[in-house]
């Protein structure tokens, strides 16, 4: 049997190379696609902060952290009493997110490892608040997941999911907008069998998308 590579088109055999960058970033490429991602997702990450309600001294876990925009943010807000701690699945984001990270890591106020949603290498109880942006499509098991947030959350905790949606009036698939609600609705259903209570399900503007947030209480 040939392998695919032998009667692929070269086109599309580029657009699944380009694609699969933003699921498992590679090389220069995948240097590119991080900062593109982090520019993307620049008014989905400020949803999530402002639904985290965040304060200083909060401990904060961000799912699928990329290069570390956002969490260096969310570090800032917390301040050197706080602690966040930021996972992904791919190393090429671990290390850039360590890198622009690296003065808050060395004060021990922040972590960034190569992790896996479904196996937290966290203590019980160990966060305050929970969030991912745009990496729930990403997790193989979304129940699984859940149930390791739970676990790493303390009672009271919050879990905050964000995904691109597209809004009412647009036809914009960009990204897999058109399925962000499905994705969010799917969230809610895994999240309630993991033993959360859902908070809210809402959205705000994001240019021509929207944002869809779910909030979570453990």
């Amino acid at each position: 049997m040939k392998a695919k590579t032998d009667v692929m088109p070269n086109d599309a055999t580029e657009s699944r190379s380009v694609t699969s960058q933003f699921g498992n970033p590679r090389g220069l490429l995948g240097r590119l696609a991080l900062t593109s991602m982090a520019y993307k997702n620049g008014r989905y990450n400020g949803a999530a902060r402002q639904a985290l309600d965040l304060q200083p001294g909060d401990n904060v876990l961000e799912i699928g952290c990329g290069p570390g925009v956002s969490l260096r943010k969310v570090a800032r807000i917390i301040g050197q009493s706080g602690f966040a701690a930021g996972m992904d699945h791919a190393p090429l984001a671990v290390r850039m997110a360590r890198h622009k990270l690296h003065w808050m890591i060395n004060r021990g106020c922040a972590q960034v490892l190569q992790a896996s949603v479904e196996d937290l290498p966290f203590e019980a109880g160990r966060f305050d608040k929970a969030y991912a942006v745009n990496s729930f499509q990403f997790w193989p098991k979304p129940h699984e997941g859940l149930v390791e947030l739970a676990r790493v959350l303390k009672p009271g905790g919050r879990l905050v999911i964000v995904q691109r949606s597209a809004g009412a009036d647009t036809t914009s698939n960009f990204a897999g907008a058109q399925g962000g609600w499905d994705r969010v609705e799917r969230a809610v259903d895994a999240a309630k069998q993991a033993g959360f209570s859902v908070v809210d399900v809402t959205q705000e503007p994001a240019g021509k998308l929207v944002a869809a947030i779910a909030i979570f209480e453990r």
